[in-house]
């Protein structure tokens, strides 16, 4: 077995040496002996397998399919694996010896097994750049440093796929129709002014129904109070040149003490425990729509967003503030993180940069350098353009799709999301999505968070990789976090019990995680 790790200094040092040998140094014997100078044979028709998750069958004759097969002169084979059991339909190929050209691999995690099982191709970085150029430079100009963030042992086993919207903090909305009752005609700036604000929302009767059932906050509003003290719980943050993990900085114990007193002066919503969303879309806050809180900070900035233009798409959780009162979806309001007393300030993102998927390829192209030249080729052809890229999303441009006055992608004739991947749209051949592209599809739902400040102020979790002994004890870590966090706010255990929390985490295997972490960081910074 082929044992890697994420995280060796080796890695930076390959890929600075690979760096310089693509750049060219006049050693024109050492690039024609690298597999990265293969070229795919022009007479040779190729025949590529791929296997991505799906949420209905693609048709083997797909027009999308035939439309790509006709265009690079390839045959193209998709493995239909159901999205829901991918992982299980796919670890069953490869037990009975089957390895597709191209693979989707859905984890970080995944594709450290899969490299320890010797079942992916190393990706060497000059055929990268050599055959799909695009493709490398815009994942490089999103993220400078994305290869040193995935490779295992220095190799590239995968290309990155990428979140351009988690560079947008989560949302903060408050009911603007509130705010006005209580007298309140701006969204707060700081700690103190929310503090304010969401008192009025629990005592002063914001919905003018003569009751006392409203609160301020909820679950994600917690997020928020945290960002004040300097940190998101979950997040690693670079402290004094070490990593260091959110949850057990002292600063969160300050946290803990302005939300055990909101609690018990009933601000705080008394089932936030289980949450702001009881079912369905995941970013829709049924403590919000139905009047039960004023805030909250539930799903992305884009679930947030009225409709912007001629076709654009639902956005779930406004819909649902709308359905159930139109009066308050039009008064919404949406805020900027608040500063601290010590003026730290942010919300945390929707997600990494990273997604922790990658577009991986099969084992036996080490064997064959000029197939998967030719497999980067035709990756690269799908997103050489915008409209290439649109192309391999929706389908033949001018009968499934065309563009709206906005160059935004619509879909014609009364097609659906599942008519398009019938035929081998979406993600079922072009399995990465550029951030070039990205943006550019969702430039007006990107211009509106821009315009609502979501860019600014943001805290990502900076550890960018998965640690060793994440499987070992993470999932008892986080056990020990929430039962602490909770028990501190609701009263059940005193402030003071966040030391000897913070002692438990320490020694049932948060020290290791710490170690693993700074390790990774030294890696990173040689």
């Amino acid at each position: 077995m082929k044992k890697t790790n994420l995280r060796p200094a080796a890695c930076m040092l390959a890929l600075s040496m690979s760096l310089t040998v693509a750049a060219g140094c006049g050693n024109d014997s050492v690039q024609q002996e690298s597999s990265g100078a293969a070229v795919p044979d022009a007479n040779k028709k190729y025949t590529f397998t791929m296997a991505s998750e799906q949420l209905v069958p693609v048709e083997a004759e797909g027009e999308l399919i035939k439309y790509w097969e006709d265009k690079f002169n390839v045959d193209i084979d998709i493995w239909n694996l159901e999205s829901s059991k991918y992982n299980d339909l796919l670890n069953l190929r490869f037990a009975s010896g089957e390895i597709p050209d191209k693979i989707v691999v859905k984890s970080s995690i995944d594709l450290q097994k899969y490299v320890d099982q010797d079942l992916l191709a190393e990706i060497p970085l000059e055929m990268l750049q050599k055959n799909a150029p695009t493709v490398y430079k815009s994942l490089t100009t999103f993220e400078p440093n994305i290869f040193n963030y995935t490779m295992l042992d220095g190799k590239i086993y995968g290309l990155p796929f990428v979140g351009t919207d988690n560079k947008f903090h989560v949302p903060i909305v408050y009911r603007g129709d509130w705010m006005k009752n209580v007298g309140v005609d701006k969204a707060p700036e700081t700690l103190a002014e929310l503090e304010t604000l969401m008192y009025k929302f629990a005592k002063e009767d914001p919905d003018k129904n003569g009751k006392n059932d409203t609160y301020g906050l909820s679950a994600t509003g917690l997020d928020m109070v945290y960002g004040a003290y300097g940190y998101k719980p979950e997040y690693w943050k670079v402290k004094d040149g070490k990593m260091v993990y959110g949850a057990v900085q002292p600063e969160m114990k300050q946290a803990l003490s302005t939300l055990s007193k909101w609690y018990k002066d009933g601000i705080i919503d008394p089932e936030f425990i289980t949450g702001e969303n009881k079912g369905g879309y995941f970013s829709i806050s049924h403590a919000f729509s139905s009047s039960k809180i004023g805030l909250t900070q539930i799903g992305m900035y884009y679930h947030w967003k009225p409709l912007l233009f001629t076709g654009d798409s639902a956005s779930n959780s406004y819909l649902d503030v709308q359905k159930a009162n139109a009066q308050a979806a039009e008064s919404l309001v949406y805020g900027t993180p608040v500063k601290g007393p010590d003026g730290k300030i942010g919300s945390p993102a929707t997600g990494s940069i990273l997604t922790g998927g990658y577009l991986s390829f099969g084992k036996q192209l080490e064997k064959e350098p000029d197939k998967m030249a030719k497999l980067l080729q035709v990756i690269e052809g799908m997103n050489a353009d915008y409209e290439s890229a649109m192309t391999a999303l929706f389908g033949i441009k001018g009968k499934h799709w065309d563009f709206n006055e906005a160059q935004v992608p619509v879909l014609l004739n009364k097609l659906t999301n599942n008519d398009i991947s019938k035929i081998g749209g979406h993600t079922q051949i072009n399995s990465i999505q550029l951030p070039d592209w990205t943006v550019k599809r969702t430039q007006l739902r990107v211009d509106w968070a821009v315009e609502h400040k979501f860019d600014q102020n943001v805290v990502w979790d900076e550890l960018r990789t998965n640690l060793p002994s994440n499987s070992k004890y993470l999932a008892e870590l986080n056990k020990i976090k929430d039962e602490a966090y909770i028990s501190i706010i609701v009263g059940d255990k005193p402030l003071d019990y966040f030391d000897e929390f913070a002692a438990k985490w320490d020694k049932s295997g948060g020290a290791q995680l710490v170690k693993e972490a700074n390790e990774w960081y030294a890696a990173l910074k040689k």
